[in-house]
């Protein structure tokens, strides 16, 4: 069956559900509320997209309903990562940035010298903190040039990995709460010449806000990623790298923009490498989790699938 005929749109409802499912099934045992009605006109509207979708999708606009599939998945997939990370960290385990910083000794790395080597290279500096800040219009954008070059079915496993990726990596983190390596290795916000790590201290108000409170509310405004091990900043970038794939002509960019903000993320947000290289299994087990319940089995897009199909045909019939 071919891209063109399977919908996928009922999987990517299912996929939906099991990600929220896994947000709400732990949110009565924690001390954290959702403020939904801050959230409402955001989730109204996703939910509104989903079901027009559906209705367009019986009609015989099977591209429609999945364009409109991705615009309501990806802001209802937001909230829920913004939900679990806040979750994952209200628990108030012990902090584990000691236990981050004898791993990286393990492993060999030298942050010092790391960080002082990024922050010598101004074009560096700049480069990667570009690449950090990529990560929303990659998020929103990869998905739509996925669908836009018929990877339909692509596009909206898509979604569905970067939820599961942030679940996963949620669960996990409850056992690993950090401030991340700034703050431990006592360097300011500030203080360096050209590396800006505004956002190695920007979640730390937070961080302490959703530990420390009796009671903490999910809203709007506490709009703050607040994980450190593992990162999902860096498993975003692996996936990505994977969406754009069967791109040829945009894989090479792609994968090194994502290469970049892997690394932003120790050099920018203060992340441990560890942090950086746990997120690799996370992602790869997202991947062949989607490829599986898509049915993703080959690289061509619809339009490929179309012309080869066309081709046989005209083949045939010349036979």
């Amino acid at each position: 069956m071919t891209e063109n005929q399977w919908n996928a749109q009922p999987r990517f409802i299912l996929g939906l559900a099991a990600i929220w499912a896994a947000v709400l099934v732990v949110l009565p045992f924690t001390k954290v509320e959702i403020n939904v009605v801050a959230f409402a006109p955001q989730i109204l509207v996703s939910l509104l997209l989903l079901v027009s979708g559906w209705i367009l999708g019986r009609r015989n606009f099977p591209a429609v309903r999945d364009l409109l599939s991705i615009c309501a998945g990806l802001p209802l997939v937001a909230i829920a990562l913004l939900s679990v990370n806040y979750i994952a960290m209200s628990f108030n385990m012990p902090l584990a940035d000691e236990k981050l910083m004898r791993w990286d000794a393990a492993l060999g790395f030298d942050w010092h010298a790391f960080i002082s080597f990024v922050d010598s290279k101004p074009r560096l500096a700049t480069l990667l903190m570009s690449a950090y800040e990529s990560f929303l219009y990659q998020l929103c954008a990869v998905p739509l040039i996925l669908f836009a070059l018929g990877f339909r079915r692509r596009a909206l496993a898509f979604v569905i990995a970067f939820g599961l990726l942030t679940v996963i990596s949620a669960y996990i983190a409850v056992w690993f709460p950090a401030y991340g390596a700034f703050r431990m290795n006592d360097v300011p916000f500030g203080t360096l010449r050209n590396l800006n790590n505004h956002f190695g201290f920007f979640f730390i108000e937070q961080f302490e806000a959703v530990r420390n409170s009796d009671t903490f509310v999910v809203s709007t405004d506490t709009l703050s990623g607040i994980l450190t091990f593992p990162s999902v900043h860096a498993g975003v970038a692996y996936l990505l790298m994977w969406a754009v794939w069967p791109l040829r002509w945009l894989r090479i960019p792609v994968i090194a923009l994502n290469i970049f903000m892997a690394i932003s993320a120790v050099a920018n947000a203060g992340h441990y490498l560890v942090d950086i290289l746990a997120s690799i299994p996370i992602a790869i087990a997202c991947i062949f989790a989607v490829r599986i319940f898509f049915r993703l089995g080959d690289n061509q897009s619809l339009y490929e699938q179309k012309f080869k199909r066309g081709l046989s045909s005209h083949v045939a019939a010349s036979g």
